[in-house]
């Protein structure tokens, strides 16, 4: 009998000490909205005429204040959620030199897009609630 009483007070235990922490679990997530208010960013990149195939995008805020939102760029597009304000723009994009590496044999890639659009970069787009948020970034090599 004391087997009996000694596996129903374990399980109680158990249960007890699972519904205490899927309290504390539910206590922690959010209550409304209390992050940053989130928009649709969305629009195409293109590097000489022609679409980046692959690339990343970030959207920093330029006050150094919140959170940046990044998304990747296919076949020149992109769609990202981004939260409202003014934004750095930060475009980049690496593609094969057709070199492989010595020790694994790995694609050697590079990256081909200026520093002026991504670690110098001075694109700046202001993300609003009052607007459609699409943006056309037409980069030159030169």
């Amino acid at each position: 009998m004391s087997a009996i009483f000694n596996s129903r007070i374990n399980a109680y235990c158990y249960l007890l000490l699972l519904l205490l922490n899927l309290s504390v679990i539910t206590g922690c997530g959010s209550q409304g909205n209390s992050g940053p208010e989130m928009v649709e960013v969305k629009g195409t990149v293109s590097l000489d005429g022609n679409s980046i195939p692959v690339g990343d995008i970030i959207f920093e805020p330029t006050d150094g204040a919140g959170p940046a939102a990044a998304g990747q760029i296919r076949e020149g597009k992109f769609d990202v959620q981004c939260p409202v304000g003014t934004k750095k723009v930060i475009i980049s994009a690496a593609r094969k030199t057709g070199k492989k590496g010595k020790e694994f044999g790995e694609d050697i890639m590079e990256s081909y897009i200026p520093a002026k659009y991504n670690s110098e970069s001075e694109l700046q787009e202001n993300v609003s609630q009052d607007s459609e948020n699409e943006f056309h970034f037409v980069l030159k090599s030169m």
